[in-house]
């Protein structure tokens, strides 16, 4: 979509607001008025009006040839036309400019136009940016338990191991036997650490062969 705006600096922009679009109203209201360029061609045939809605501050315009907006501020006059191609939108320029300068020739009215390309999301777009397809979901579903595990584990070993060594620096005010339980207690929670790391390989060893079992055949 092509855009174009200009400012049109006036303290009566409510007035002339309310005049340009009361005659583009009239324009639509009279649509046998369609006077043929020379050559047969149809460049200079005023445009057809779909819609027309203003208020003392803000008009909004839809035509055969895009749509435009206005808005009237305390200083200045704001316009903004929008068009599929180059050529509609010069042609919206060129009918608000003439008819603006028209009847604002009393202030001296000048209307500058700035152009520039709006930009839209791309069909498909939200497709690579909104997240991961269905199909990745699972593979990581799969992996995540797998390095939960094993982190857990090596926290519980390095927490222990550190409670082992605390017990044998303190050894001395507690007395050994007080010590030796508790170092007992750190290895045998050690072991059984081991022991469910060791089952838990075992289950995926297993599933991954029951898995492969219900592959293709050749």
């Amino acid at each position: 979509m092509l855009t174009a705006e200009a400012r049109v600096e006036t303290d009566r922009a409510s007035r002339y607001l309310d005049q340009l679009c009361r005659h583009t109203q009239q324009m639509g209201q009279r649509p046998h008025y369609r006077p043929h360029a020379h050559g047969g061609g149809d460049t200079h045939r005023p445009p057809e009006v779909h819609d027309v809605e203003w208020s003392e501050t803000r008009g909004a315009v839809r035509l055969s040839l895009g749509q435009w907006a206005l808005q009237a501020t305390p200083e200045a006059l704001v316009l903004r036309v929008e068009a599929t191609n180059d050529d509609d939108l010069q042609r919206m320029q060129d009918l608000i400019t003439a008819r603006l300068e028209k009847i604002g020739r009393r202030d001296h009215l000048s209307v500058s136009w700035q152009r520039s390309e709006a930009g839209g999301v791309q069909p498909g777009a939200a497709d690579e940016t909104d997240g991961p397809h269905p199909q990745q979901a699972p593979q990581r579903a799969r992996r995540w338990p797998l390095k939960a595990v094993g982190g857990i584990l090596a926290l519980l070993v390095v927490g222990h191991l550190a409670l082992g060594g605390s017990v044998l620096a303190v050894a001395r005010w507690w007395g050994w036997g007080a010590g030796a339980i508790v170092l007992l207690v750190v290895v045998v929670k050690l072991i059984g650490l081991g022991g469910l790391a060791a089952r838990h390989d075992h289950r995926r060893k297993r599933r991954e062969r029951e898995l492969g079992g219900h592959g293709p055949k050749a």
